[in-house]
C-alpha cells in the first residue's frame, strides 16, 4: 500500500470530521475526562478586532522581550529570527544569557512578556523572579480570564504547542512588523482548506505520507530548514514529539543532522509531497501562519490514525511534579536511590547501543558556542543507523521529553548534569539556580526509569564530557 492508498483511507474514514467532532472513534481520551474537553479552539477563526485593540498600547516600546518555555515561547523564537532587533527571547537557564537579557530589560523602552499558559511553569517563574522586580512594562500571557491591564488572556481550549493563533503566536510577529489582517487571512485560508474532506487538503496529504512511513516501520523522521537558525524545526519537533509520543508509539523527529528519508523540509521552494519527502514553502512573511496551521491539522489526523491522543502531555507534566517534590523536601529518600554513573561508562553506553542514544544535558553554564560544539560532536559520532543526539534542558523537557518517556523503550538516555562554575540566587526562594537545574535532571532520570526507559545519570564537567566524546570520534 503506497501513500496514495493511505490518503484514500483517510478520505474514506473522513478523518477530518473525526478530529473536529471528537469521540472514541477519533482517538483515546488520554488525560481528559470527556470528549467535550478536547481543546479544539485552534481550529476557530481569530477575533481580529479584539487583537487590534489589545495591541495598540504596545507601540510606545522599542524592544520586546519574551520569557517562557516550550510551546509558549516557540513562535517568539521564530519571530526573533526574523527581526532580532525588536524581538528578544529567553527560554533557557544559561547564566550568561540571563545576565545579558537583564541589561536589556532594565531599559524603560523595553516591554517584557511572561509567557506561560498555566502561569505555573517552574522555569518561567524562576526567570521572572531573577530578571524582574516591579516593572510597569511587564505583561503576562496566560490562561486567566482577567480584565487586568497587564494580563493578555489566552483561551483554555487551546494547548501550548497549538497556540499559534493566540497572543503567544500572533503578538511577537505583530511586534516584529507583520500585518494582522494578513495573518488572519492566512489562518482562515488554512482552516478553510484543512476542514474539507478532499485530496486537495494539504493536511491530509502530509498525514498520509507520515502514516505510510510509520507503517513501513520508518518511525524516525528528519526535519530540516534551509535556514538552520529560524527555530522552525524546534517548533515542529515539539509538535510531533508531544503529540505523538505516547503509548509506545509516535514518530521520532530528528533535527540538527544531515537530512535523511523520510524528511520534512522548509524552504523557499514550492510545496512538494512525495512518499518520503515533504517540502513546505516558507517565505518568512504572514504565510508562515498558513503553513503552521496546516501542520497542526496534519499531526492531529496522524495521531488519530495511530490511535494516540494528540492534545495532552502526561509525561512532560510528571517531570514538573517530581522536580517540585525534590525542591520542597530537604532530604527526600528517593534521591538516595540514584546511582551516579562513572564518566567512563559513557563510552560503553554509546558504543554498545546501535539505535538512538540521547544525551540530555542539564546546565546553567552553556552558551550557544558550547552547545554547537556538543551538537557537532554528536553528529561526528553518529553513523549508519546509529544516531547520537544531544538535547538541552529545559528545552528538551518541553519537546523530546514527552516522546522519550512515552514512546520507544529502545532509546538509550544519558542524563548529564554539567558542574557549574557560577550560580545565581533566586529571589524569595530557598534554592539557587544550580540546585534547581540539578534536581530537574534527577527528576527526569527518575521519570525515565519509572516509565521503563533506559537511563543513566552522570555528573561531569563540560571538558570531561567533550574529551570523552572526542575519544569516541577518534576510535
Amino acid at each position: 500500500m503506497n501513500s496514495e492508498k493511505y490518503l484514500d483511507q483517510i478520505l474514506d474514514q473522513n478523518m477530518v470530521s473525526k478530529i473536529l467532532n471528537p469521540s472514541k472513534e477519533s482517538f483515546p481520551l488520554g488525560d481528559f475526562n470527556d470528549y467535550s474537553e478536547i481543546p479544539l479552539g485552534w481550529t476557530k477563526e481569530i477575533k481580529l478586532n479584539d487583537l487590534k485593540k489589545t495591541y495598540e498600547k504596545f507601540h510606545i516600546y522599542e524592544k520586546y522581550v519574551f520569557i517562557g518555555m516550550g510551546g509558549s515561547i516557540s513562535m517568539s523564537k521564530i519571530a526573533s529570527s526574523i527581526n532580532s532587533e525588536k524581538i528578544i527571547f529567553i527560554d533557557n537557564l544559561d547564566i550568561s544569557n540571563i545576565l545579558k537579557i537583564k541589561e536589556i530589560i532594565n531599559n524603560p523602552s523595553t516591554a517584557v512578556f511572561i509567557c506561560s499558559k498555566s502561569g505555573s511553569t517552574l522555569e518561567t517563574k524562576i526567570l521572572d523572579k531573577i530578571l524582574m522586580k516591579k516593572n510597569p512594562n511587564k505583561f503576562y500571557i496566560k490562561d486567566n480570564l482577567s480584565a487586568e491591564k497587564n494580563i493578555l488572556n489566552t483561551p483554555k481550549d487551546i494547548g501550548g504547542r497549538f497556540s499559534i493563533a493566540t497572543h503567544l503566536g500572533i503578538l511577537p510577529f505583530y511586534l516584529a512588523g507583520f500585518n494582522l489582517e494578513k495573518i488572519s487571512k492566512q489562518i482562515s485560508r488554512a482552516n478553510s482548506e484543512c476542514k474539507v474532506n478532499s485530496k486537495d487538503n494539504p493536511a491530509i496529504k502530509i498525514a498520509s505520507i507520515l502514516f505510510y512511513n510509520f507503517n513501513q516501520n520508518k518511525k524516525r523522521i528528519s526535519i530540516s530548514s534551509h535556514n538552520k537558525k529560524d527555530y522552525i524545526c524546534d517548533w515542529l519537533e515539539q509538535l510531533i514529539s508531544e503529540s505523538t509520543g505516547k503509548d509506545e508509539s509516535g514518530i521520532i523527529p530528528i533535527k540538527d543532522t544531515e537530512p535523511f528519508s523520510p524528511n520534512i523540509n522548509f524552504s523557499d521552494s514550492k510545496d512538494k509531497f512525495n512518499s518520503d519527502f515533504i517540502n513546505l514553502n516558507i517565505n518568512y512573511d504572514e504565510s508562515i501562519f498558513y503553513t503552521f496551521q496546516i501542520l497542526l491539522y496534519a499531526i492531529s489526523i496522524f495521531c488519530s490514525l495511530i490511535k494516540v491522543q494528540p492534545f495532552d502531555q502526561p509525561n512532560v507534566e510528571s517531570t514538573k511534579i517530581t522536580t517540585q517534590y525534590l525542591l520542597e523536601n530537604k532530604n527526600p529518600k528517593i534521591i538516595k536511590n540514584i546511582r551516579t554513573t562513572n564518566i567512563n561508562e559513557i563510552k560503553d553506553a554509546i558504543t554498545k547501543n546501535k539505535n538512538i542514544i540521547c544525551i540530555l544535558i542539564h546546565s546553567t553554564n552553556l552558551d550557544l558556542k558550547l552547545k554547537d560544539k556538543l551538537i557537532k560532536k554528536a553528529i561526528d559520532i553518529s553513523n549508519g543507523n546509529k544516531k547520537v543526539l544531544i538535547f538541552f534542558a529545559p528545552n528538551y523537557l518541553h519537546s523530546m521529553g514527552q516522546l522519550l518517556k512515552g514512546s520507544y523503550k529502545n532509546i538509550q538516555n544519558l542524563v548529564i548534569n554539567l558542574h557549574a562554575n557560577e550560580d545565581l540566587n533566586i529571589p524569595n526562594s530557598l534554592y539557587t539556580l544550580n540546585t534547581f537545574v540539578k534536581k530537574q535532571g534527577f527528576s527526569d532520570h527518575l521519570e525515565l526509569e519509572k516509565n521503563g526507559r533506559k537511563s543513566l545519570y552522570f555528573e561531569v564537567t563540560y571538558e570531561e564530557l567533550m574529551n570523552k566524546l572526542k575519544r569516541l570520534t577518534n576510535d
